[in-house]
């Protein structure tokens, strides 16, 4: 699809879901469930996965969930990550626009055969039967440097965007580059617009420098979609995807959630690899975050180099779960984590 097409068919989709979204806020005006109604339902949404390789993967990677292992899992909601910066890997073809244009093409197939119900706005976040996808991308090196092309993605129907990825881009630092600093012209203006237009804003990959300029611009709640904690120290080339303590609670003070994912390490004074360890981590966030900041993030399908023993796909949420009662999380602090942090999240972004 050709760029000019695909800004017609984005805005078009977006005047669409506004007609529609009227008709569903008159409808659940008179017939949304209280809170005491659905407070008992455990809520499953997880803010970053790569679900039904939309993103056309060719090496095979036993985490990425399917629809069917998601919705027998019991999920309310998953993120259908398009990575926006795919092209930039070697072998690839095209701009990070267009090919990042072809991924969410295969998300919206999705819609259109009534596989999945994608969220676009805070009413179609009401509790109900049908399984809900979030449309995401994870790099904004999908804009290339154009804020019309974020109005675009929105307009298509993304919701989230996480800024960085593997490389340095137009908006700001990645983790595991060799430089530091805030955000660029660029991506104050990412962010500002982002915050207008009532999406996410996910700083997971984004250096330290870079996450905490996002957070003093932010006017809501941001998240790190998929990390975990940076024991003291540690450090290392295979650890920099982790945070520590003092960025983890840049995220929280936004009101924000730190969402843990299941990568597995051993390193020189500590080890993250059994599901005991992961639950471990999430009583340690409790005690210095606060539960409503602790989240999950499976990364399904993103191609982790190991993951946690116990582990092998959304498809071992039970298992996880298990391992949190035995740390000792109440059922309220396990609800919270495994989707009810994030849809609080949601309810703040969208508009």
């Amino acid at each position: 699809m050709e760029r000019r097409s695909f800004l017609e068919c984005g805005a078009a989709y977006g005047l669409f879901s506004t007609a529609s979204d009227l008709a569903r806020a008159s409808d659940a005006a008179g017939s949304a469930p209280s809170v005491s109604q659905t407070e008992e339902v455990l809520v499953i949404a997880d803010p970053h996965a790569h679900p039904n390789n939309i993103h056309a993967t060719r090496s095979r990677d036993s985490s990425m969930p399917t629809l069917e292992t998601m919705k027998k899992a019991g999920m309310s909601l998953c993120s259908f990550s398009a990575v926006g910066d795919r092209s930039r890997y070697p072998g690839r073809v095209g701009t990070p626009y267009s090919d990042t244009q072809s991924q969410l093409i295969n998300v919206k197939r999705l819609e259109d055969i009534g596989a999945i119900r994608m969220v676009l706005n805070a009413i179609d976040l009401r509790l109900s039967a049908d399984f809900a996808g979030l449309m995401a991308i994870e790099g904004g090196d999908a804009l290339e440097g154009q804020l019309k092309y974020l109005d675009a993605f929105h307009a298509y129907g993304v919701r989230l965007m996480t800024l960085m990825h593997d490389h340095d881009n137009e908006i700001g630092f990645n983790q595991r580059s060799s430089s530091d600093g805030p955000l660029t012209p660029f991506g104050v203006r990412v962010v500002e617009r982002m915050n207008e237009l009532g999406m996410v804003v996910d700083v997971a990959h984004a250096k330290a420098s870079t996450m905490r300029h996002v957070a003093q611009i932010c006017t809501r709640p941001i998240i790190d979609s998929h990390t975990s904690l940076l024991a003291s120290g540690e450090d290392g080339p295979g650890l920099r995807r982790l945070r520590p303590w003092d960025e983890m609670e840049v995220i929280a003070k936004s009101g924000g959630v730190v969402c843990t994912w299941p990568f597995a390490y051993v390193g020189h004074r500590s080890q993250r690899t059994t599901l005991a360890h992961w639950a471990h981590e999430i009583v340690q966030m409790k005690a210095r975050l606060g539960i409503e900041h602790c989240g999950i993030g499976t990364d399904g399908g993103g191609g982790l180099p190991r993951m946690v023993a116990g582990w092998d796909s959304i498809a071992s949420l039970d298992n996880l779960i298990g391992a949190f009662k035995v740390a000792g999380l109440t059922e309220q602090d396990i609800g919270a984590v495994v989707g009810g942090n994030f849809m609080r999240v949601l309810r703040k972004c969208l508009v």
